[in-house]
């Protein structure tokens, strides 16, 4: 190459090879037409990408080739003949049309800009420009056809002037109207008469407003003068409804060319143009996307549509690709055949993979396919593929770029410094000195820190250079990273990260740090950039809902998908702000999301959304989705964002799967794994274990994985084998049974059950077993408890109550006998014994009776509680009356439990509420409120209260709050309320303040 470039003379003389290399691929890499060099011979000395890619020929094919490898050889004489006369003096720069013959044999037509390249006088050889101008030349035959067409419908004119959907009208040549057809004459609101010649810019033919009469002048003169004009012309109605049409001015001439008449024909196109127009929209998205878009026939595998990406991707036109089908291209599909892929994609309507595709020329490149089942008028499959051959080899070179990276850094690449500040000398090692241009031998000396800030970038100068100045001024921290001109004029990529170090007064004296070259780094990074800006593009990310908005947020597109992911016609939103309407909640945590956090928000904001949002809206259906969320913004060449576009993907069963899916593992796990107390284990028909565990096997001598696979009945004697299998046989025949036996040493309560799935089918068995060896322990030693707490309360009716009878019944005697001789002190003393032995009887009777709550209770039966509140007031009523109590109640309800006992809670809780009224009349209310099988009843009054602390204590036995001379009472009344109540499986509690009264509750069962 560098030869060639020598030879070139003048063009190339005042730079040597390599330099004139960057200058040329500069040159052509900023013009996108084909670009090529020939010497004077006609050889190739240079040829960019784009003459590459149309000829098919490698680069190293082409240079040192005569052009005439893809020339036909009429071209060669053409191109030589032209070069000949543009030496001669000829000075025309006309395009030549040609031949390209490309290395497959096909065709392209081509036209050419040809610059001669001449040095004081000499021929250096050409430059040449190309353009492929097939579909230019494709564009003139159609419009060619067309006219011929118009010819032949105006052949016509007899016909389509009585067509019901057409506007036809007759002008003379100097634009009066001869005649109207009855269409138009309809369409205007006009007689003929009305209109008839009038000049028919000035007709109600062009609307209410009458904007464009100028334009009908100018084509009434075109057509008069013998020209066909089309035209369209958007227009208003009377009503102010603006519309479109689009017609021609047809001259007719008589024998001799003269223009004797215009014909004159139009429709209303509104309704096509707009349709036009949105598939001008969807189409150029398409293919300006990156990804190739494809929609196939899924009987057949046949490629029906594919945008421009897919068929540059593939090396083919759109013609050539819609010849083949899947099977001819795709190399992989995930692992499966055309065939099972449209059967998932008929059951799942969407599949994600990786697969490969191979290209015209038989390579082939890694994609990531997004394929979706679509049923419009017929069965459709779209695939979305991306090409993730650029970002696999980013992620290689970005490995590589690492190696090199760590060996460079072991190789000496991070230098250190210190900045003696004071003196103003820098003092680096050798590596770091020659980073900076600055030689090592005065680097070990000192040298000013300018002449290292001098070396920097002048873009990263100043920052660097304040960064400094601030970590100095506060004696913190630095860190930088910026480019630097080295030693040999290369531009290096570096950090810095250093400190401040200060004396004792506070000033900076020392900066310390080290330097990192991070060059092969950062050029990995702009390598990825530059790939990035030249890949993504505005469906970078199209999966399926997609949704287009202005910069300002306004909604301009969504397409079918999006309305039915959200229910309906909902995007209707002028700006950001109005985003607030749609209701979305973020999907992992259920907040709100602002307006300015969705996706599209961010998009139109300049942010590129490719880690997916996943949401959690209400539907305007009102059904519940929770969708995925990706967007681009799309920039103009200025790089302003133009427009922004998110696509949404309903993933509401996926997630939700997931989610049940995730929780039933956990669930089971936690339950086989660490099953309380017991075991879990799952068998299926042949009775073989599939899963085992819980904490049972922490007490037997082997683990729960060796049951697993092996049959019950190969793992147990046969005498339990024979005792345990009818159970096992009748949960697979959809039963359940229960049993206990003795394992191991342990007594184990056993449980099976039939397992189902998800059709309700019994497929598997289940045993749950619990370990009640405890718990039995437990009933033997609290039946003897019981029974030990018989004989006690039995001595304390017979034993102890004998004696006390006695001691009281002695003081009374002396009392009697003995009054007269006793003084007051002695008659208080056997007052005070006598007074003792009655509370003492008092005691031994209120434990007797909490004693035998549970063993001489009555039997449940349904007990009015109204009924108990009245005989509980007759028995209280002296106290009542004494105190003067006032008791309310609300209608009680009938329970189920031991009417004799239940009187005995409502009896002591009354008697406390008058007992501890404090200085004013008791005011008591006893309430029922039904809490589902119970019943909750509250005795509350408004007496002296209780402290919080106290709350529990009270209901222990022979705990009191008061002493004996403030208020009467064994401490047993309470505890024996707690009792009775717990009898009857419910639970009492107090609520209460000092000062401020008291609420005791207490639940019971309902009655049936």
């Amino acid at each position: 190459m560098s030869d060639r470039v020598e030879a070139a003379g003048g063009f190339w003389a005042d730079v040597d090879g390599e330099r004139a290399l960057d200058r040329f691929r500069t040159l052509v890499n900023v013009v996108d037409d084909g670009i090529y060099q020939l010497d004077p011979d006609g050889r190739f000395v240079a040829v960019n990408d784009t003459i590459v890619e149309l000829t098919g020929y490698a680069r190293e094919e082409l240079l040192g080739e005569h052009a005439s490898l893809v020339l036909e050889d009429d071209d060669v004489d053409s191109i030589e003949r032209e070069i000949r006369e543009r030496l001669a003096g000829d000075d025309r720069d006309d395009a030549l049309d040609f031949t390209v013959r490309t290395a497959d044999d096909d065709v392209v037509l081509c036209e050419l800009e040809l610059h001669l390249l001449v040095e004081d006088g000499a021929f250096q050889g050409t430059i040449g420009v190309v353009r492929d101008v097939t579909e230019r030349k494709q564009t003139e035959r159609e419009l060619r056809e067309r006219e011929r067409e118009l010819q032949r419908k105006e052949r016509r004119y007899e016909a389509v002037f009585e067509d019901p959907n057409i506007l036809v009208g007759l002008i003379a040549p100097d634009g009066t109207v001869l005649d109207i057809n009855r269409t138009a004459m309809e369409y205007i609101d006009a007689d003929l008469d009305d209109v008839t010649g009038v000049p028919f810019w000035e007709t109600p033919w062009w609307g209410a407003g009458g904007d464009v009469q100028d334009d009908v002048r100018e084509w009434t003169e075109r057509a008069a003068a013998g020209e066909y004009v089309d035209f369209e012309a958007d227009l208003t109605r009377p009503d102010g409804e603006p519309y479109t049409i689009s017609g021609y001015f047809r001259p007719v001439t008589d024998d001799d060319g003269e223009v004797v008449s215009i014909i004159v024909s139009d429709r209303d196109v509104t309704e096509r143009k707009e349709r036009e127009r949105e598939l001008e929209l969807f189409r150029t998205l398409l293919d300006h996307s990156t990804d190739s878009v494809l929609v196939v026939d899924p009987e057949t595998g046949r490629y029906l549509d594919a945008n421009d990406t897919a068929c540059e991707r593939r090396g083919y036109s759109r013609a050539e690709l819609l010849d083949l089908t899947i099977p001819d291209l795709a190399a992989d599909i995930g692992g499966r055949d055309w065939d099972t892929l449209v059967e998932q994609l008929r059951e799942e309507g969407q599949l994600t993979f990786n697969g490969q595709v191979q290209r015209k020329d038989g390579t082939t490149y890694p994609v990531e396919v997004n394929a979706s089942h679509v049923e419009l008028d017929r069965e459709y499959v779209l695939s979305i593929t991306r090409d993730v051959t650029e970002s696999r080899e980013y992620e290689r070179r970005l490995e590589e770029a690492k190696s090199q990276l760590e060996a460079a850094t072991e190789a000496g690449a991070v230098g250190t410094w210190e900045w003696r500040i004071p003196e103003d000398e820098m003092v680096v090692g050798g590596t770091f000195a020659r980073t900076f241009g600055i030689e090592p031998d005065d680097a070990r000396e000192g040298v000013p820190l300018d002449q290292f800030i001098e070396a920097i970038h002048e873009e990263d100068r100043d920052r660097v250079r304040a960064a400094i100045e601030a970590a100095v001024e506060t004696g913190g921290e630095y860190e930088e990273e910026y480019r630097v001109w080295d030693a040999d004029g290369d531009l290096r990529w570096v950090v810095a990260r250093g400190h401040v170090e200060c004396d004792e007064d506070g000033e900076p004296v020392r900066f310390p740090g080290a330097l990192t070259d991070i060059t092969d780094r950062k050029r990995a990074e702009l390598e990825l950039q530059r790939n990035k800006e030249q890949l993504e593009t505005l469906f970078e990310v199209l999966p399926a809902g997609v949704v287009v908005a202005e910069p300002d947020g306004r909604i301009v597109e969504a397409n079918d998908t999006a309305h039915e992911i959200w229910g309906g016609d909902v995007f209707d939103a002028e700006s950001v702000e109005e985003y607030e309407q749609y209701p979305i909640r973020w999907a992992d945590s259920g907040d709100p999301v602002s307006p300015e956090e969705m996706t599209l928000a961010r998009v139109v904001d300049g942010e590129e959304v490719t880690d997916p949002d996943v949401f959690e809206i209400e539907a305007a259906d009102g059904d519940r989705r929770i969708i995925e969320a990706e967007g681009m913004p799309v920039r103009g060449e200025d790089g302003e964002v133009t427009r922004g576009v998110i696509t949404l993907s309903d993933v509401t069963d996926r997630v939700q799967a997931q989610r049940r899916l995730a929780q039933s593992e956990r669930r089971y796990r936690t339950l086989v794994e660490n099953f309380p107390n017991g075991a879990v284990g799952l068998f299926d028909e042949d009775l073989r274990y599939t899963a085992v565990g819980g904490q049972l096997f922490d007490r037997l001598d082997f683990e729960p994985e060796d049951r697993i696979g092996h049959s019950f009945t190969e793992l147990h004697p046969p005498d339990l084998v024979e005792e345990l299998e009818p159970h096992f046989r009748s949960a697979l025949d959809d039963e359940s049974s229960s049993f206990e036996i003795e394992y191991h040493g342990r007594h184990l309560h056993a449980h099976v059950l039939p397992v189902r799935d998800a059709d309700d089918e019994v497929f598997a068995g289940m045993i749950v077993i619990q370990d009640v060896t405890e718990r039995k322990e437990y009933e033997r030693r609290l039946e003897e408890s019981n029974e030990r707490l018989e004989q006690f309360a039995y001595a304390a009716s017979h034993d102890l109550q004998e004696p006390l009878r006695m001691v009281s019944s002695y003081l009374q005697l002396i009392e009697s006998r003995y009054a007269d001789e006793l003084d007051e002190d002695g008659r208080e003393f056997i007052e005070f014994a006598v007074d003792g032995a009655e509370r003492m009887r008092d005691m031994i009777e209120g434990l007797l009776e909490y004693s035998r709550v549970e063993t001489r209770g009555d039997p449940f039966e349904p007990v009015d509680l109204d009924d108990v509140l009245d005989d509980v007031r007759d028995d209280l009523q002296v106290k009542i009356a004494e105190s003067d109590a006032e008791i309310t109640a609300d209608p009680l309800p009938t329970v189920e439990g031991d009417a004799d006992q239940l009187r005995q809670v409502l009896q002591n809780l009354l008697d406390n509420a008058i007992e501890y009224s404090g200085d004013e009349p008791p005011r008591i209310d006893v309430e029922a409120e039904r809490d589902g099988s119970l019943w909750e009843i509250s005795v509350s009054d408004e007496g002296i209260g209780i402290d919080p602390d106290d709350a529990d204590r009270v209901f222990q036995i022979f705990q009191r709050l008061h002493a004996q001379d403030e208020h009467e009472g064994t401490g047993i009344g309470l505890a024996l309320c707690r009792r009775i109540v717990e009898r009857h499986g419910g639970e009492i509690r107090v609520d209460a303040e000092p000062g401020e009264g008291s609420t005791f509750r207490f639940t019971l069962p309902a009655a049936e």
